[in-house]
């Protein structure tokens, strides 16, 4: 079927996927997951909620299926290709950013735009930034290997290592003039379209840290707090203003040089319930 969204819009392939799935169960009453797959010629329904959950990406067959279905020509399923292999590459920083580049030159007009691959490994990849604060606390050791089993997520002494030379390389570590590797006041620009992918795969990646960590870590030492209200559409500029303004007060009231552990503050806001009236 022709599709009002324009997939050179999204830097996402997914979310072109399920912004189409929205559309679809708000506008054509009896439209289903089911439905969509039978016209997508699959033999069942998991295929395509697996991919919509981020469980699988689409094979070479479905891709075609999908570029069939939306009836996209040209540069439009050249891009949706590109899309699909970027989400296949999303745990290599480096191939992610040559396919990028690649797809900034070949698809002016789309979505994606091109930035260092260093500047989007330390963004998307979590890990950098805990150890940049990590090299703040009084504890810290320039070593790969204690700065692996240090963290409490994840991350080989291999990947401790590449951030430690990307963090300097950058100017985000610097020497002192003994020579200890001490954290560096610069920063990264993160206004553009890739560094916001960058910026999504970071919360996407905090978040399945916090998941964890409602198993894996004492009460003592967390505090996880919810509530489901009613709000105003209108009020939301002002409650994300209200939400900056904690971050930076808790920030500055906490933070301090010669810390004992690095912790994570998130703050989630987000609708439960779908925008204007159902049809």
């Amino acid at each position: 079927m022709k599709t009002d969204l324009k997939v050179q819009s999204f830097t996402d392939y997914r979310t072109f996927l399920v912004a189409h799935a929205q559309h679809m169960k708000a506008h054509k009453p009896g439209w289903s997951y089911g439905s969509w797959a039978r016209t997508l010629g699959l033999k069942n329904t998991s295929s395509i909620t697996k991919i919509l959950q981020g469980t699988r990406n689409p094979g070479k067959q479905i891709t075609e299926q999908l570029i069939h279905y939306f009836r996209l020509e040209h540069d439009d399923a050249d891009y949706f290709r590109d899309l699909i292999e970027l989400g296949k590459r999303r745990h290599d920083p480096r191939l992610s950013v040559l396919l990028m580049e690649r797809m900034s030159k070949s698809h002016p007009n789309g979505a994606v735009r091109i930035f260092d691959d260093k500047s989007f490994s330390v963004i998307s990849n979590w890990y950098h930034l805990a150890l940049r604060e990590l090299a703040r606390t009084g504890s810290f050791l320039e070593d790969a290997d204690w700065i692996s089993k240090k963290m409490r997520f994840k991350v080989s002494p291999r990947e401790a290592q590449q951030a430690l030379e990307t963090l300097q390389t950058l100017g985000l570590l610097k020497r002192d003039p003994q020579g200890k590797l001490v954290v560096a006041e610069n920063s990264i620009n993160t206004t553009n379209d890739v560094a916001g992918e960058a910026i999504k795969r970071y919360h996407e990646q905090m978040l399945d840290n916090a998941k964890e960590s409602v198993r894996t870590v004492g009460v003592e030492s967390r505090e996880l707090q919810a509530a489901s209200l009613v709000m105003r559409k209108a009020d939301l500029p002002r409650a994300k203003e209200m939400i900056r303004e904690f971050r930076k007060k808790f920030a500055r009231a906490f933070e301090v040089e010669g810390a004992d552990d690095v912790y994570q503050i998130q703050v989630q806001l987000f609708p439960l319930t779908k925008e204007g009236e159902l049809q």
